[in-house]
């Protein structure tokens, strides 16, 4: 039962007994009851009434000190948590970035969705025109490739035990501002359409699936149709223009 609901249901009962009480002590009186029959059903109209009310207080304040404090409206900002914070990532981080990737991908299989191929590699990271972290020790990153004149999102990781923060968000929107900073008017990606944490996780931050494909897209879709990619589920292109960019946590600055 709800804290509320058992607080009033005690109420109740106090009221009960001293309504039971004090139809005693009238019954009595009626049949000539003293003033020393009257002083002790006063006392039992205190017990029964103030003890219960007492008591049901008592359980409240306990549970209101066992229940943890919620957060504080003049402190609670997860847009200024340090571990929010995206960063370039550092050259010795790169390790553990493939290590964090495929902790990541381990979640499609769970899913039902099938193995994807393998992280990225030492080389790959080390060659990425743009490669952000989020928080120190990285718990997400992402790596941002030109393809095709265009800004391209290559990967977006974030470690099992730190989804649902709102840290792939963080990283979309700093991968965006990256992209804005060197010029770029748009960014890019392949996606699983239907994943829920793929397709429509990149919709609902303003990509598009993109028509007509430009030679490097195509050729990265057939590289990814090679390695059994599309096996998995449909694959797409979105696209994202940069005309205005939102910065919430991200503190990029430009180059690696």
């Amino acid at each position: 039962m709800p804290r509320g609901s058992a607080k009033r249901a005690s109420y109740r009962t106090a009221a009960l007994l001293a309504g039971t009480v004090l139809l005693g002590w009238a019954v009595d009186l009626a049949l000539g009851g003293g003033a020393g029959h009257s002083i002790g059903w006063l006392l039992a109209l205190l017990l029964v009434a103030g003890i219960p009310a007492l008591a049901a207080r008592a359980a409240h304040r306990r549970a209101a000190d066992a229940e943890p404090p919620g957060p504080d409206p003049a402190t609670d900002d997860s847009a200024t948590d340090p571990d929010r914070v995206v960063r370039p990532a550092r050259p010795e981080e790169l390790a553990e970035l493939i290590e964090l990737e495929r902790a990541a991908d381990q979640l499609f299989a769970l899913a039902g969705y099938g193995q994807v191929p393998p992280p990225a590699t030492l080389a790959e990271l080390r060659a990425a025109p743009g490669l952000l972290v989020s928080g120190d020790p990285p718990a997400g990153y992402a790596r941002i490739e030109v393809v095709d004149d265009r800004a391209h999102l290559e990967g977006l990781s974030v470690r099992p035990r730190s989804m649902r923060q709102g840290r792939g968000t963080d990283l979309v929107l700093a991968a965006c501002e990256w992209a804005a900073v060197h010029g770029f008017d748009e960014l890019t990606l392949c996606t699983f359409a239907e994943v829920p944490w793929n397709g429509p996780f990149y919709a609902g931050l303003g990509f598009v699936e993109l028509a007509e494909l430009t030679p490097g897209l195509r050729a990265l879709r057939e590289a990814e149709r090679a390695i059994g990619l599309d096996a998995l589920g449909r694959r797409v292109v979105l696209v994202r223009a940069l005309d205005d960019q939102p910065s919430a946590t991200a503190t990029c600055l430009p180059g690696n």
